[in-house]
């Protein structure tokens, strides 16, 4: 079976929660590989996620999960983009350079 190709994961999350939750989750977000705050009041909060894998989002969105507090954690967006291995060609241009208009 061949190995499958790096790739790069990109997530938001919003995360309902209890005013009184806010502190242990900062220290739970600053624990997570990946894992930051991008929006908060008192009971919403926005994290994004970067990782080479699903595993590590699924690590951190059961990290979240398991704050006292927290209500609900909601997955919102997901992008994923396959990485060139380190060895791989660079791909020719996909058109070709344009002429200067005279």
């Amino acid at each position: 079976m061949p190995e499958s190709a790096p790739e790069w994961h990109l997530a938001s999350l919003v995360v309902r929660h209890r005013p009184d939750a806010i502190a242990a989750l900062a220290v739970a977000i600053e624990g997570a590989d990946g894992l930051e705050l991008a929006l908060q009041d008192d009971t919403r909060s926005v994290l994004l996620q970067e990782s080479n894998g699903t595993a590590g989002l699924m690590d951190n969105i059961g990290l979240i999960e398991s704050v006292p507090g927290v209500y609900a954690v909601n997955l919102v967006y997901h992008h994923i983009e396959a990485q060139a291995s380190a060895d791989a060609a660079t791909p020719a241009p996909a058109h070709a350079p344009r002429e200067p208009l005279r």
